[in-house]
C-alpha cells in the first residue's frame, strides 16, 4: 500500500494509478490533518494493523496556491510545510515507511543549468518552506526528495509567459514518475523538456502569450539522473 498525504491534482493523479499490486490511497486533511501530530499518529498507526500496510508515503500536501499566501501568511506556511512535514516523516520513520517528499525545483537560484548538487537558495518564500522540508526529509535513512518542474494543467491563466523557460510537467506524468522511483533514495530533479511556459501549456490548451521575465526566473533542471533511475 501507498499512503499519499493531500488532495490535490498530484494525490489524485496517483490515485489513478492505483491497482492490485500496489493500493493506493489518499489522506485529505479533511482525514489526517499534518499539523497535527497526534492525528498524523493516529492515523497513519491505524493503516499499520492493516494486512496490506503501506510501505510507501508519498507527501504531497503543502501550502501552494497561490504561492505567494507563504509570503503573506509565513506562520502558516511553516506550520504546513516544515512543522507538517516533521510530523509525517517521524511516523513514516517510526513504522518503517518510506519517506517521499515532494518537492520543488524553486529552491534553486540559478541561471545555470542545475543538477541535484547545485547550490540551494530559494528566491521566495514558498521556496524556503519547501526546503525546510527537504531538511526534514534528509534526516530521515533512505528518504526520496524530488525537485518537480510542475505545471497545473488544466493551465488556471488567460496568458502563459513565452520568455520564461522551465522544464515543465504535468502532474499525470509525475505521478508515473514516481511510481518508477519509489525504491530509490537520495535527490532526483523530475522535470520534463526545457521549453517556454507557453510553448508548454499550448500543448495542452489554446492560452495567449505573455512576458513574464520580470515575474518568474527562466530554470534549466539537470534530468539525467531521473533519466538513468528509470532506464535502470
Amino acid at each position: 500500500m501507498m499512503l499519499v498525504s493531500g488532495d490535490g491534482k498530484l494525490a489524485k493523479a496517483l490515485v489513478k494509478l492505483s491497482s492490485d499490486n500496489l493500493q493506493i490511497t489518499k489522506l485529505p486533511k479533511k482525514v489526517m490533518d499534518i499539523t497535527d501530530e497526534y492525528e498524523v499518529s493516529e492515523v497513519i498507526k491505524q493503516y499499520m494493523t492493516q494486512p496490506n500496510f503501506p510501505k510507501y508515503f508519498v507527501h504531497t500536501a503543502a501550502l501552494t496556491k497561490p504561492m505567494n499566501i507563504n509570503d503573506r501568511n509565513p506562520i502558516m506556511s511553516l506550520s504546513t510545510n516544515i512543522v507538517g512535514t516533521a510530523n509525517v516523516a517521524k511516523i513514516c520513520h517510526k513504522y518503517g515507511i518510506k519517506f517521499i517528499y515532494i518537492s520543488t525545483d524553486f529552491v534553486y537560484d540559478s541561471k545555470d543549468k542545475v543538477n541535484e548538487d547545485s547550490g540551494l537558495k530559494p528566491s521566495n518564500k514558498y521556496g524556503w518552506s519547501k526546503l525546510g522540508g527537504e531538511c526534514v526529509a534528509k534526516l530521515i535513512p533512505d528518504s526520496l526528495i524530488l525537485r518537480c518542474s510542475l505545471c497545473d494543467i488544466p493551465f488556471r491563466h488567460k496568458l502563459a509567459f513565452d520568455d520564461v523557460y522551465r522544464n515543465s510537467i504535468t502532474h499525470g506524468d509525475v505521478a508515473d514518475i514516481i511510481l518508477k522511483v519509489k525504491d530509490k533514495c537520495g535527490v532526483v530533479n523530475v522535470g520534463g523538456k526545457y521549453q517556454s511556459v507557453y510553448d508548454f501549456v499550448s500543448q495542452h490548451q489554446e492560452v495567449n502569450k505573455s512576458s513574464g521575465v520580470d515575474i518568474a526566473p527562466s530554470l534549466e533542471l539537470d534530468i539525467k539522473k531521473l533519466t538513468d533511475l528509470i532506464n535502470e
